[in-house]
């Protein structure tokens, strides 16, 4: 969900994280990690550019941690004093509307980078100006289902007097009402959404969750021209079959619903859903991955890393 952002005023990267995850039981793939190495790169080298980072939440695959690990989160100190040093940090409080998990990232993040980046704020719920351009942070939203032990999350509406912009993470659709109506009452232009994880189906969400997050994204398409819909939901091979009635909602309005790889002109790669596949034709060793997780596979999976 990494997502860089420039207006007339200000250079912005929200949620500047990426992180691998456990699937099949299976070690994620060496192209995983090739993704992963340069999605790092590639966010390191925006923040370069950037005036401000924003983080929505605390899950490893939104910000960078500043510990060393190569096997999940390919992060290290060094990658993280990199990418936040002297930069405006904007991001989720650490004391309220979190679970515990999260809080102690959270603390840990900003005792790690207080004396790095040139300021740390808060900013659930908060609005700040730059120039003309208005960041405006929703109140604290749920991570997905009613019942979600996964905590809250910001999301961001960039303002401009051209146009409006929402980056809302981790909504999952999004499935709950009252997130969907704090998108539409801002009537943004276009909104980049995190869509439900359908792979989890009957195990970790219920199809009424997946039911409420299909219709939640109609609604959306109807009212907003630019959709872009990503993060969980590209887990599934499926997830085309899943947005059929949507995409057709999206072309009776003469709407766009892409995903992030489509609105940059790439084909979707969906690594982690073919991870299976990838192993059974692409066998890695077992010394593979001892390398790896020593870290001295860095330079061979991403030179600049």
């Amino acid at each position: 969900m990494a997502t860089f952002v420039e207006t007339d005023d200000v250079k912005i990267v929200v949620d500047p994280g990426s992180a691998l995850g456990p699937r099949f039981h299976l070690s994620p793939h060496e192209r995983e990690y090739i993704a992963l190495a340069q999605s790092r790169r590639l966010i390191i080298e925006a923040a370069r550019e950037a005036d401000l980072l924003t983080i929505s939440h605390y899950h490893f695959d939104h910000y960078v941690p500043s510990f060393e690990d190569w096997t999940w989160t390919w992060s290290s100190p060094e990658l993280a004093e990199d990418l936040y040093r002297g930069k405006i940090i904007l991001a989720k409080d650490t004391n309220s509307n979190i679970n515990a998990s999260q809080r102690k990232r959270g603390y840990m993040f900003q005792k790690l980078n207080e004396k790095v980046a040139r300021e740390i704020k808060i900013a659930d719920g908060k609005r700040f100006n730059f120039g003309q351009t208005t960041l405006e942070f929703s109140k604290p939203v749920l991570h997905g289902s009613p019942n979600t032990e996964l905590g809250y999350l910001l999301m961001l509406a960039v303002k401009t007097p051209q146009c409006s912009f929402i980056h809302a993470s981790d909504v999952q659709g999004p499935i709950i009402d009252e997130t969907l109506q704090l998108i539409l009452d801002k009537k943004p232009d276009a909104v980049i959404v995190g869509g439900p994880p359908i792979y989890l189906a009957g195990y970790k969400i219920d199809e009424g969750s997946l039911l409420a997050a299909k219709n939640n994204l109609m609604k959306l398409v109807r009212q907003v021209s630019l959709n872009v819909v990503d993060h969980h939901l590209l887990r599934s091979l499926d997830y085309k079959k899943y947005l059929s009635p949507v995409y057709e909602e999206a072309e009776k309005r003469g709407h766009l619903l892409l995903t992030a790889s489509e609105m940059i002109g790439l084909e979707p790669q969906l690594l982690e859903a073919r991870r299976r596949e990838l192993h059974q034709r692409e066998p890695i060793g077992k010394d593979w991955y001892i390398k790896l997780k020593k870290g001295k596979l860095k330079e061979a999976l991403n030179p600049s890393c």
